[in-house]
């Protein structure tokens, strides 16, 4: 079996997966299919001020088959509404071209598992003093005076006029001072 990329209407690749999968399963060819698969990866955002986790498809309107190519299984594959072709087809060459193995490969090394987040090395402890690399208070220096894991900053005081001001920032528009 080889993988193939299949072009689908935009916002449909879960869709045309579960039909795909039906039509295998109702033809009784499930020994000339493998897995397929939708590529995803968990991307995480901030919607009003609260973090949400989605999935968001690495190639839209593509879902990827793996599959021993002959007329019948190719025929299946294009006649379910929404599919438009096979990737790296031409009208001149209407044999489907399989995927490299360093493209399945990579592929499949794509897990959502792996975007999740895992424990948050932070270089910095309250005290350091830290010099601020972007934004309104540029080049000036200021001591850590908290640090919030869960929305990836810390709070620095920093003196403006004299006076202490506390400015929060991330992680990484921070740079210790040494």
């Amino acid at each position: 079996m080889q993988w193939y990329a299949v072009h689908t209407f935009s916002g449909q690749e879960n869709n045309i997966k579960k039909h795909l999968e039906m039509m295998i399963e109702r033809e009784g060819v499930q020994d000339k299919f493998g897995r397929i698969l939708v590529p995803q990866k968990s991307v995480t955002t901030n919607v009003r001020g609260k973090r949400k986790t989605m999935m968001q498809n690495l190639f839209p309107a593509y879902i990827i088959v793996e599959m021993e190519l002959d007329e019948l299984t190719q025929h299946l594959v294009t006649t379910i509404q929404g599919v438009t072709h096979f990737g790296g087809t031409s009208r001149l060459n209407k044999v489907p071209v399989p995927l490299r193995k360093s493209e399945v490969d990579r592929l499949l090394g794509v897990d959502p598992e792996d975007n999740l987040e895992g424990e948050i090395q932070i270089p910095y402890v309250v005290g350091d003093s830290v010099c601020i690399k972007e934004g309104p208070f540029k080049g000036f220096v200021g001591t850590v005076e908290e640090i919030m894991t869960d929305k990836s900053k810390l709070k620095v005081m920093v003196s403006v006029f004299g006076r202490s001001t506390p400015v929060e920032l991330g992680f990484n528009q921070v740079e210790a001072v040494s």
